[in-house]
């Protein structure tokens, strides 16, 4: 009893704690947490992750995609792919017309990526068709990763406006950043993984991901170690290289694709900005499936390959294509999208009303014997020039169709017409082909296209031809960058006075940055020197545009000039007279064009400004009597 006692007097004496202690039980690791991000931020520690950036110091006005983006999502993987560094205006104008591109490594455009894509090629025919608008096809295509990253940038995507979308992905779905099948993984629940991604900008996550990445790379050195070697990115990503046909791995993909690219289609619904779907298309014909598996259900894609082709060479070509496609459904390594894939996107097209164009019926159609192989792609995927042309007309065509071209007045250029002026002015050089050549080498030369750790023979055994395939392997080497290697060719070809091949390598440099002034600058100033003056005359054109100078309107005015076309001339020079650089021989061109245009006492004012300037010019002093004569007679 007393023992009893004694407790509950015990009990009593404790005293409960303050209300304010339990507050600051909670707290404190809240507190602590916001105080270690601030101080990672203070400190620069790890990576912002913000999704668009200023496009570089020399055009603030310009935004493109973070070129450090995709770290976000490859956080254990070396050599992470960077975006390109496609742009738009930071502030968008009325006069402006905005289309973003999304997708894999097919909408970037690899191998020719910069002016091959199927986006530059739908930029280049608006261009021709609507000279009057800005026109923006900004390609965010990105190697490597699937509707994980891309349903992620969507609200930011979404904030710059675009007026249209058009998407072409899902063969990364699987080995993709964060895919089932990826060595970039965390497993198979989408709503974990997405959660992941949405905090994966805070640099405490960013720290604790280091730390963990860390522990875990010292129980896999060897593997680290490999990681570090020259695979290419391709082989990198393989984390399960057997993924069975309709085996759960396989399914989890599949839902992974639909419920990702579904909340991607309400993103852009909910934001009322329209976007176009397109169906995935894959070498079925000189592909031979990667990894081949028998199992109790399937055969292996190996065996049913090779039928396809039996059938092929029979001259059976619907059953030999039914056959391939299946030996490519049945491949367990999945780099090819399977066909439920186009299915998810055909019915999520029609279930929200969306346009969907079967690029792979396409392809198929524009194939001999209607089955796609070398004819339009390059390796097992990826399509030619050939096959992004048609691609870019395919989603031209439907854009059209669906009433989702730019608003205004379009020329009426008839398609064939369209078509050769766009082949005869595509912006490609050897140099840039060399190039996609060496990427194909470097893919195809390693595994899978090649058992895993053989030597990579087809860059072993390269060898440069000229000055531009030297240029090539050493931008493929990342020894020298693009545009500087054009450079390095126009003044080449400069030199031996090729000047065709020079223009060439300029209109390369150009169609990457057209708002840049410096190409334009340096082409017209070449041009001028070679006393090609005609040739000269749209980069000036141009540049006037862009960057307005004493430079553009001087030489435009000269120009037009000597090609007597006075009105114009006038007008050009005249603007040139009131910059300060205005010299003698400006004045003496003005004075001609003043002559021409029946404005004799202003010509005889600018041909006094020229003398001032340069009184020995015997050229001018000569005009000047000629024309002092002839206002003399005028008078009479």
């Amino acid at each position: 009893m007393d023992s009893k006692n004694n407790n509950e007097n015990n009990n009593a004496n404790i005293k409960k704690a303050p209300k304010w202690f339990y507050l600051v039980l909670v707290l404190f690791p809240i507190i602590f947490i916001i105080l270690l991000e601030l101080s990672l931020i203070i400190f620069k520690y790890g990576e912002d992750f913000e999704t668009f950036k200023p496009l570089s110091i020399n055009f603030p006005n310009r935004l493109a995609l973070n070129q450090n983006l995709t770290l976000k999502y490859f956080s254990n993987l070396n050599n992470y792919p960077t975006p390109l560094a496609d742009s738009f205006l930071k502030i968008k104008t009325k006069n402006t017309y905005r289309v973003f591109v999304l997708g894999g490594s097919s909408a970037e455009g690899w191998p020719y990526a910069f002016t091959g894509s199927f986006a530059a090629f739908l930029k280049r025919r608006l261009d021709l068709l609507y000279p009057e608008k800005n026109i923006e096809v900004a390609n965010f295509g990105i190697s490597a990763i699937n509707t994980y990253t891309i349903r992620d940038i969507v609200p930011d995507i979404i904030d710059q406006q675009p007026d249209l979308i058009l998407f072409y992905g899902g063969h990364n779905e699987y080995y993709g950043a964060l895919g089932v099948g990826s060595t970039v993984s965390m497993g198979n629940s989408r709503s974990l993984i997405n959660l992941y991604i949405s905090i994966s900008h805070f640099r405490t996550v960013q720290l604790l991901n280091k730390v963990i990445s860390k522990f875990f790379t010292l129980f896999n050195k060897s593997k680290n170690k490999k990681e570090t070697g020259n695979r290419t990115l391709m082989e990198r990503v393989i984390g399960n290289s057997k993924i069975v046909f309709h085996s759960e791995v396989f399914n989890k993909g599949v839902e992974q694709f639909e419920g990702n690219l579904e909340d991607i289609l309400n993103y852009f619904k909910n934001a009322k900005i329209p976007i176009i779907l397109g169906k995935l298309t894959s070498n079925l014909l000189d592909q031979k499936p990667f990894i081949s598996i028998n199992t109790k259900d399937f055969p292996g894609a190996d065996s049913i390959y090779q039928q396809g082709l039996n059938e092929y060479n029979k001259g059976n070509y619907k059953y030999a294509h039914n056959l391939l496609l299946q030996a490519k459904e049945l491949d367990a390594l999945r780099f090819r999208a399977p066909e439920k894939f186009n299915n998810v996107i055909s019915n999520l097209g029609e279930k929200y009303n969306i346009p969907v164009i079967d690029i792979d019926s396409l392809f198929s159609v524009s194939s001999p014997n209607g089955t796609v192989g070398y004819n339009l792609t390059v390796d097992h995927l990826h399509p030619n020039l050939t096959g992004y042309k048609l691609i870019a007309r395919a989603f031209y065509d439907k854009m059209y169709q669906s009433k989702l071209l730019p608003d205004g007045h379009a020329y009426n250029i008839p398609e064939d017409v369209q078509d050769s002026l766009l082949d005869a002015n595509f912006p490609f050089t050897k140099f840039d082909s060399t190039i996609a050549q060496l990427k194909l080498n470097i893919l195809t030369g390693s595994y899978p296209f090649v058992p895993s750790g053989s030597p990579n023979y087809k860059m072993i055994d390269y060898r440069p031809k000229d000055y531009s395939d030297s240029l090539a392997l050493q931008f493929v080497k990342k020894e020298i960058f693009w545009q500087r290697a054009h450079v390095y060719l126009a003044d080449r070809y400069f030199q031996e006075k090729k000047y065709n091949n020079f223009e060439k390598e300029i209109k390369s440099l150009i169609a990457l940055l057209p708002f840049d002034d410096t190409p334009y600058e340096y082409a017209a100033k070449r041009l001028i020197e070679a006393q090609l003056f005609n040739n000269a005359l749209p980069y000036l054109i141009k540049l006037e545009k862009i960057n307005p100078s004493y430079y553009s309107k001087k030489w435009i005015g000269t120009i037009n000039l000597q090609n007597e076309k006075y009105i114009i001339a006038l007008k050009y020079l005249e603007e040139a007279s009131h910059y300060t650089d205005a010299d003698f021989q400006l004045w003496y061109n003005l004075s001609g064009a003043y002559y021409y245009n029946k404005q004799y006492k202003n010509a005889i004012d600018a041909i006094q400004n020229s003398l001032k300037l340069n009184a020995n010019n015997q050229s001018a002093k000569l005009y000047y009597n000629q024309l002092k004569t002839f206002l003399e007679k005028l008078k009479k």
